[in-house]
Protein backbone atom coordinates (compact mmCIF):
# COMPACT_ATOMS: atom_id res chain seq x y z
CA UNK A 1 0.00 0.00 0.00
CA UNK A 2 1.37 3.64 -0.94
CA UNK A 3 1.74 5.85 1.40
CA UNK A 4 -0.95 8.27 0.52
CA UNK A 5 -3.16 5.31 0.85
CA UNK A 6 -1.51 4.14 4.30
CA UNK A 7 -2.00 8.09 5.71
CA UNK A 8 -5.72 8.45 4.26
CA UNK A 9 -6.82 5.23 6.52
CA UNK A 10 -9.40 6.16 9.23
CA UNK A 11 -8.92 2.91 11.04
CA UNK A 12 -7.29 3.26 14.75
CA UNK A 13 -3.86 3.10 15.34
CA UNK A 14 -4.78 0.35 18.15
CA UNK A 15 -5.95 -2.04 15.11
CA UNK A 16 -2.63 -2.01 13.12
CA UNK A 17 -0.03 -4.93 13.70
CA UNK A 18 2.33 -3.99 16.45
CA UNK A 19 5.59 -3.68 13.72
CA UNK A 20 3.65 -2.27 10.89
CA UNK A 21 2.51 0.49 12.71
CA UNK A 22 6.24 1.26 13.95
CA UNK A 23 7.23 0.95 10.13
CA UNK A 24 4.43 3.05 8.92
CA UNK A 25 4.74 5.61 11.66
CA UNK A 26 8.75 6.08 10.59
CA UNK A 27 8.95 5.43 6.86
CA UNK A 28 5.27 7.45 6.22
CA UNK A 29 4.17 9.39 9.04
CA UNK A 30 7.29 10.88 10.34
CA UNK A 31 8.63 12.65 6.67
CA UNK A 32 5.01 14.02 6.43
CA UNK A 33 5.11 15.71 9.93
CA UNK A 34 8.62 16.83 9.14
CA UNK A 35 7.67 18.52 6.02
CA UNK A 36 4.30 20.11 7.54
CA UNK A 37 6.02 21.63 11.07
CA UNK A 38 8.90 22.66 8.52
CA UNK A 39 11.31 20.95 10.48
CA UNK A 40 14.54 21.17 8.98
CA UNK A 41 17.27 20.69 11.77
CA UNK A 42 18.53 17.88 12.90
CA UNK A 43 17.74 19.31 16.51
CA UNK A 44 14.12 19.26 15.85
CA UNK A 45 14.42 16.35 13.89
CA UNK A 46 15.73 14.32 16.61
CA UNK A 47 12.93 15.59 18.82
CA UNK A 48 10.04 14.53 16.47
CA UNK A 49 11.03 10.87 16.48
CA UNK A 50 11.99 10.62 20.61
CA UNK A 51 8.30 12.06 20.54
CA UNK A 52 6.77 8.65 17.72
CA UNK A 53 6.23 6.75 20.75
CA UNK A 54 3.92 9.30 22.35
CA UNK A 55 1.65 9.56 18.79
CA UNK A 56 1.11 6.02 19.03
CA UNK A 57 0.08 6.08 22.70
CA UNK A 58 -2.01 8.94 22.94
CA UNK A 59 -3.47 8.16 19.44
CA UNK A 60 -4.09 5.12 19.92
CA UNK A 61 -8.00 5.65 19.17
CA UNK A 62 -7.15 8.05 16.22
CA UNK A 63 -6.96 7.35 12.65
CA UNK A 64 -3.59 9.13 10.13
CA UNK A 65 -6.95 10.78 8.54
CA UNK A 66 -7.65 12.74 12.44
CA UNK A 67 -3.96 12.57 13.17
CA UNK A 68 -3.18 14.53 10.17
CA UNK A 69 -6.43 16.72 10.53
CA UNK A 70 -5.40 17.52 14.33
CA UNK A 71 -1.75 18.45 13.51
CA UNK A 72 -2.79 20.56 10.41
CA UNK A 73 -5.00 22.70 12.78
CA UNK A 74 -1.89 23.34 14.72
CA UNK A 75 -0.16 24.67 11.81
CA UNK A 76 -3.34 26.55 10.74
CA UNK A 77 -3.75 28.24 14.06
CA UNK A 78 -7.12 26.94 13.99
CA UNK A 79 -6.47 25.22 17.97
CA UNK A 80 -5.68 27.32 20.97
CA UNK A 81 -1.90 27.49 20.09
CA UNK A 82 0.66 29.96 18.32
CA UNK A 83 2.50 27.36 15.75
CA UNK A 84 6.06 27.11 16.45
CA UNK A 85 7.80 27.41 13.39
CA UNK A 86 10.74 24.64 13.08
CA UNK A 87 10.43 23.63 16.31
CA UNK A 88 8.61 20.14 18.08
CA UNK A 89 8.68 17.85 20.61
CA UNK A 90 7.20 15.73 23.38
CA UNK A 91 5.48 18.33 25.30
CA UNK A 92 4.18 20.40 22.41
CA UNK A 93 2.34 17.27 21.27
CA UNK A 94 0.53 16.66 24.81
CA UNK A 95 -0.68 20.38 24.45
CA UNK A 96 -2.03 19.72 20.56
CA UNK A 97 -3.51 16.34 21.39
CA UNK A 98 -5.23 18.48 24.71
CA UNK A 99 -6.30 21.53 22.23
CA UNK A 100 -7.87 19.13 19.61
CA UNK A 101 -9.20 16.61 22.21
CA UNK A 102 -10.83 20.10 23.84
CA UNK A 103 -12.11 21.49 20.44
CA UNK A 104 -13.87 17.98 19.27
CA UNK A 105 -15.90 18.37 22.93
CA UNK A 106 -16.95 21.86 22.46
CA UNK A 107 -18.41 20.94 18.37
CA UNK A 108 -21.82 21.81 18.81
CA UNK A 109 -23.97 18.64 16.92
CA UNK A 110 -26.70 20.28 14.23
CA UNK A 111 -30.18 19.91 16.07
CA UNK A 112 -32.24 17.16 14.16
CA UNK A 113 -36.03 17.18 13.61
CA UNK A 114 -36.96 14.48 15.43
CA UNK A 115 -38.97 11.56 13.53
CA UNK A 116 -41.03 8.93 14.51
CA UNK A 117 -40.12 5.64 12.79
CA UNK A 118 -42.66 2.41 12.79
CA UNK A 119 -40.94 -0.99 14.89
CA UNK A 120 -40.77 -2.19 10.94
CA UNK A 121 -39.39 0.83 9.51
CA UNK A 122 -36.69 0.57 12.85
CA UNK A 123 -36.14 -2.67 12.22
CA UNK A 124 -34.55 -2.18 8.30
CA UNK A 125 -33.41 0.59 9.29
CA UNK A 126 -30.84 -1.22 11.67
CA UNK A 127 -30.70 -4.07 9.16
CA UNK A 128 -28.73 -1.34 6.79
CA UNK A 129 -26.97 -0.66 10.07
CA UNK A 130 -25.51 -4.29 10.65
CA UNK A 131 -24.95 -4.94 6.70
CA UNK A 132 -22.40 -1.64 6.45
CA UNK A 133 -21.15 -3.00 9.69
CA UNK A 134 -20.02 -6.91 8.20
CA UNK A 135 -18.82 -5.42 5.17
CA UNK A 136 -16.49 -3.25 7.64
CA UNK A 137 -15.87 -5.85 9.51
CA UNK A 138 -14.59 -8.60 7.41
CA UNK A 139 -12.10 -6.46 6.23
CA UNK A 140 -10.82 -5.03 9.08
CA UNK A 141 -12.01 -7.56 12.06
CA UNK A 142 -11.94 -4.79 14.21
CA UNK A 143 -15.00 -2.66 16.12
CA UNK A 144 -14.34 0.93 16.31
CA UNK A 145 -15.54 2.32 20.17
CA UNK A 146 -17.81 4.49 18.68
CA UNK A 147 -19.84 1.19 17.32
CA UNK A 148 -21.05 0.42 20.35
CA UNK A 149 -24.23 0.99 19.55
CA UNK A 150 -24.60 -2.06 17.31
CA UNK A 151 -24.76 -4.12 20.81
CA UNK A 152 -28.55 -2.71 21.54
CA UNK A 153 -29.51 -3.87 17.65
CA UNK A 154 -28.13 -7.46 18.51
CA UNK A 155 -29.47 -7.10 22.10
CA UNK A 156 -32.54 -5.92 21.26
CA UNK A 157 -32.98 -8.98 18.64
CA UNK A 158 -32.11 -10.67 22.39
CA UNK A 159 -29.29 -12.40 20.17
CA UNK A 160 -26.49 -11.54 23.23
CA UNK A 161 -25.64 -13.08 26.06
CA UNK A 162 -27.73 -11.90 28.96
CA UNK A 163 -26.69 -14.30 31.44
CA UNK A 164 -25.49 -12.32 34.90
CA UNK A 165 -23.05 -14.35 35.20
CA UNK A 166 -21.25 -13.34 31.36
CA UNK A 167 -22.29 -9.63 31.84
CA UNK A 168 -20.15 -9.86 35.32
CA UNK A 169 -17.21 -11.68 33.63
CA UNK A 170 -17.45 -8.87 30.56
CA UNK A 171 -17.36 -5.99 33.35
CA UNK A 172 -14.75 -7.68 35.06
CA UNK A 173 -12.57 -7.25 31.47
CA UNK A 174 -13.89 -4.11 31.09
CA UNK A 175 -12.58 -2.07 34.09
CA UNK A 176 -9.13 -4.06 33.63
CA UNK A 177 -8.58 -2.63 30.32
CA UNK A 178 -9.74 0.57 30.91
CA UNK A 179 -7.59 0.78 34.00
CA UNK A 180 -4.25 -0.62 31.61
CA UNK A 181 -5.42 2.24 29.32
CA UNK A 182 -5.30 5.30 31.44
CA UNK A 183 -1.98 3.57 33.13
CA UNK A 184 -0.05 3.34 30.19
CA UNK A 185 -0.93 7.09 29.52
CA UNK A 186 1.81 9.43 30.62
CA UNK A 187 0.60 12.65 31.86
CA UNK A 188 1.93 15.89 30.20
CA UNK A 189 1.17 18.27 32.55
CA UNK A 190 -0.34 18.43 36.31
CA UNK A 191 -3.86 18.65 34.96
CA UNK A 192 -3.64 15.73 32.90
CA UNK A 193 -1.88 13.69 35.96
CA UNK A 194 -4.89 14.86 37.78
CA UNK A 195 -7.32 13.56 35.61
CA UNK A 196 -5.99 10.58 35.28
CA UNK A 197 -5.88 9.51 39.07
CA UNK A 198 -9.83 10.78 38.92
CA UNK A 199 -10.41 8.57 36.34
CA UNK A 200 -8.78 5.18 38.11
CA UNK A 201 -10.86 6.57 41.17
CA UNK A 202 -14.57 5.96 39.36
CA UNK A 203 -13.11 3.04 37.38
CA UNK A 204 -12.83 1.76 40.80
CA UNK A 205 -16.41 2.60 42.06
CA UNK A 206 -18.08 1.64 39.23
CA UNK A 207 -18.86 5.21 37.96
CA UNK A 208 -16.79 5.44 35.12
CA UNK A 209 -19.10 6.64 31.92
CA UNK A 210 -17.05 4.43 29.52
CA UNK A 211 -17.43 1.24 31.37
CA UNK A 212 -20.63 0.58 29.84
CA UNK A 213 -19.72 1.34 26.80
CA UNK A 214 -15.98 -0.53 26.84
CA UNK A 215 -18.45 -3.94 28.13
CA UNK A 216 -20.47 -3.72 24.89
CA UNK A 217 -17.47 -3.34 22.43
CA UNK A 218 -15.96 -6.43 24.31
CA UNK A 219 -18.92 -8.29 24.26
CA UNK A 220 -19.70 -7.38 20.19
CA UNK A 221 -16.21 -8.77 19.94
CA UNK A 222 -17.20 -12.30 21.24
CA UNK A 223 -20.33 -12.43 19.62
CA UNK A 224 -18.41 -11.71 16.30
CA UNK A 225 -15.20 -13.77 17.00
CA UNK A 226 -17.03 -16.51 17.43
CA UNK A 227 -20.17 -15.73 14.44
CA UNK A 228 -17.08 -16.02 12.07
CA UNK A 229 -15.77 -19.17 13.42
CA UNK A 230 -18.43 -20.92 11.33
CA UNK A 231 -19.65 -19.95 8.19
CA UNK A 232 -23.31 -21.38 8.02
CA UNK A 233 -23.91 -19.37 10.92
CA UNK A 234 -22.58 -16.22 9.23
CA UNK A 235 -24.50 -16.87 6.33
CA UNK A 236 -28.11 -17.75 8.29
CA UNK A 237 -27.21 -14.40 10.21
CA UNK A 238 -26.72 -12.72 6.66
CA UNK A 239 -29.89 -13.36 5.01
CA UNK A 240 -31.81 -13.06 8.38
CA UNK A 241 -30.76 -9.07 7.71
Amino acid sequence: MDKIAILDRTIPLRAFNKENLNKVLLMDFMPYLTRLLSLTDETSAERLEIALPAIKEQCIGMGFVEIRKMFEYYVDSKLNLKPIPNYFDRILLGKIITEWKLLQSKKIKPKMKEVNYSESEKHTINNGILNRFLKKYEKDRFIEDELFYIYDILDKRKLTNSSLEYKNSIKKDAIYLLEQEINNKKATNIDEQRKFKKDLELIKTGKFLDIKRKCKILALEEFFRNLYKDQEKVNAFKKSL
